[in-house]
């Protein structure tokens, strides 16, 4: 049998047992490693770049971060000027005097260019009052026309209006902001959605997502934007009073601190919808990266986040929360350690890229329908349900790219279906469960498959035990099965030889 690529096994950290002797694979040359995790800095990107500033990744202060996502939260429970925006209609009349257009006997006024606000006149006031076409009674904040009679906007605010959540967030520089009448061209609204997105991008951008009318499309992305934002800071807002493991009531402090690191996840977020890299993923928006010091619950979100492949995220807190998954539909690598799943997410059955997923250590049971479900993801390069009590065996029958397996501390009575079918394999982790026998499909597997089984510390019966020694002591000389199991019966009494190449193992397993 010709030799095989070398292995590959994603971030999760796992190898095989160095005190067996068994081969270690090497990385798989075509499939990149994912970077190790890193805590992220204190430091993280702003919100307020400049678009001149394209390619830069800056970090800002702390305040100035408490400063933002306070702005966040409190978006995310008073209403805003920018909720009562609307796209502006193309079938509006001319303009009146007061530079007010009349449809259906409704009134609009122009906040910026391509966005209009419903009004009806005040009878305290004399003024227009902004309203929603839902309400009985206006609740928007009064209107005046600018300086210039082209622009209306509330009769408190000396600020020019910009996009709804932009300049609040800091998507806009100052002097763009004091500039209204510059968001006249969709590429112009797309680069303050995308700061640091390059015209090209953009173009490609605008080809492939803007379909139709192209006007309604960038409006969409923008109110995409701006529910992020509320949806993030009411998350940030919402720490749990109590600890969610212990039960123990959190301190005023261990509340903020926690408040803190959720502000720091919510802005990583919000710079990677906007394509921009941080400090904790400096390479790439593609990849989402972090540690995540949060009690509680993962955000549940609407935005799309399909452009990113990998995800790479480890708790220290048992985070529960799943459906944050389901905006990211276009996943490759999925790497989730620590989390408090308690069951297997329903949201990967809708990735249909995914090639290697690892769960490790997220309090996983597996039902017989998520057994099916998982068994149809069949593109799988990589599976890792280590230190889950999965209950029960993942069944990988259909799954023939499948190169690594990893269920070591699962609690498993038996080997997952079609684990000895698969030619792909590579190697397979089943160490510390609860398994007394092997199938009699192990002793079918031709001797030449470059394949690592590693039972050890699984109570085998002395039948299978005796079913292992008959099967080795009965392989060729060109023998590359290796079956790890506890005591010297893995390995015969002879030198294994990988490619032609001395391994330089005593056959007997003896120190």
């Amino acid at each position: 049998m010709s030799g095989k690529p070398p292995k590959f096994k994603s971030a999760s950290g796992k190898s095989t047992d160095s005190s067996v002797g068994g081969p270690h694979r090497l990385p798989r040359a075509d499939m990149p490693l994912p970077p190790a995790t890193r805590q992220p800095d204190q430091q993280l990107p702003p919100f307020n770049l400049d678009t001149g500033a394209a390619a830069q990744s800056v970090s800002v202060s702390a305040g100035l971060m408490s400063s933002v996502i306070g702005e966040i939260a409190i978006a995310a429970s008073a209403p805003s000027f920018s909720d009562y925006w609307i796209p502006a209609l193309k079938n509006l009349g001319e303009s009146d005097t007061r530079s007010v257009q009349v449809f259906k006997q409704r009134q609009y006024v122009a906040v910026a260019d391509e966005y209009c606000v419903q009004v009806v006149p005040d009878t305290e006031s004399g003024q227009f009052r902004a309203t929603v076409a839902s309400e009985l009674h206006a609740s928007g904040p009064l209107m005046t026309l600018d300086a210039k009679g082209k622009f209306w906007r509330p009769v408190n605010s000396d600020d020019p209006v910009s996009l709804p959540g932009m300049e609040r967030r800091g998507l806009f520089s100052k002097d763009d902001s004091d500039q209204p009448e510059a968001l006249r061209t969709i590429d112009e609204r797309l680069a303050r959605l995308y700061p640091t997105m390059t015209e090209e991008a953009r173009g490609a951008m605008r080809r492939e997502r803007l379909i139709g009318d192209s006007t309604l499309a960038v409006a969409r992305l923008e109110a995409e934007y701006f529910t992020l934002v509320k949806e993030l800071g009411a998350w940030t807002a919402a720490v749990p009073s109590h600890h969610p493991v212990t039960g123990l009531a959190l301190t005023d402090a261990e509340v903020a601190a926690h408040r803190t690191s959720r502000q720091l996840f919510a802005e990583e977020l919000q710079a990677n919808w906007s394509r921009q890299v941080t400090t904790a993923n400096p390479y790439t928006s593609s990849l989402l990266e972090y540690k995540l010091d949060i009690v509680g619950s993962m955000p549940t979100l609407s935005a799309d986040f399909s452009h990113v492949t990998e995800i790479n995220l480890s708790s220290s807190f048992a985070l529960s929360g799943s459906e944050f998954l389901g905006c990211f539909q276009g996943l490759r690598y999925l790497t989730l350690t620590g989390f408090a799943l308690k069951s297997f997410p329903f949201e990967v059955f809708q990735m249909r890229a995914l090639k290697t997923l690892t769960l490790d250590n997220c309090d996983i049971r597996l039902s017989e329908a998520t057994v099916e479900g998982l068994a149809h993801i069949d593109e799988l390069t990589l599976l890792d349900l280590s230190q889950n009590p999965l209950g029960l065996a993942p069944d990988v029958s259909f799954m023939r790219r499948l190169d690594s397996l990893y269920l070591s501390n699962t609690g498993l009575a038996e080997v997952p279906a079609g684990l000895f079918d698969l030619e792909s394999l590579g190697y397979a982790d089943l160490g510390n469960n609860k398994i007394t026998s092997l199938p009699p499909e192990l002793f079918d597997v031709p001797d030449v498959w470059e394949v690592n089984y590693n039972f050890r510390n699984n109570p085998l019966d002395e039948d299978t035990l005796q079913r292992i020694t008959a099967y080795i002591d009965g392989a060729g000389l060109d023998r590359k099965v290796l079956i790890q199991v506890d005591g010297d019966v893995w390995v015969p009494q002879q030198n294994v030889v990988f490619d032609g190449v001395d391994s330089g193992l005593d056959s007997s397993g003896e120190d």
